[in-house]
């Protein structure tokens, strides 16, 4: 075998082991949150570990009117009550829109977040949007949402005990 097929033949190996090591990493309620395999809006890989405490992970997209109000509402209750969650607004758009502009225009403060390959929605085992997870200071999945998340379990995790 010549150098060039040995390495055609390491190449094509390297990316199946790499398909199939992130196809095997899979959001359970009560396991430990899978990374994330995304970037922000500038470019730069970011991590759950980025984040501390309760975080609410939620997958969305522009089109997705539910999602849109269900984003504002996050922010106005990240507003009355700081510091009680970590927001992780993750857009799944890919390279189809322009995330920033859709950002400014509807003046969205949380961390966004770009899905552009859909690994992440891959392994949270996204159906639709919005889709939203919780998940605590250990990195653990406490609970998983499809669909907009409801008043009362908001104000449970927005508002201080």
């Amino acid at each position: 075998m010549n150098v060039k097929a040995l390495l055609k033949s390491l190449c094509i190996s390297a990316v199946i082991f790499n398909t199939l090591s992130c196809k095997e990493e899979k959001a359970t309620v009560g396991h430990i949150a899978p990374e994330l395999a995304a970037y922000d809006l500038q470019g730069n890989p970011v991590s759950l570990k980025d984040w501390q405490g309760t975080r609410l992970l939620t997958f969305w997209s522009e089109t997705c009117g539910h999602c849109m109000a269900e984003l504002k509402a996050f922010e106005q209750l990240n507003a009355a009550y700081p510091n009680q969650v970590q927001l992780i607004a993750i857009n799944v758009d890919g390279e189809k829109r322009d995330t920033n502009a859709v950002v400014a225009k509807h003046q969205l403060t949380q961390s966004v977040i770009k899905d552009q390959m859909n690994i992440t929605a891959e392994r949270y085992q996204l159906i639709g949007t919005p889709t939203s997870f919780i998940i605590d200071g250990k990195g653990y999945i406490q609970a998983k949402f499809e669909g907009k998340i409801g008043q009362e379990t908001l104000d449970k995790l927005f508002k201080p005990h």
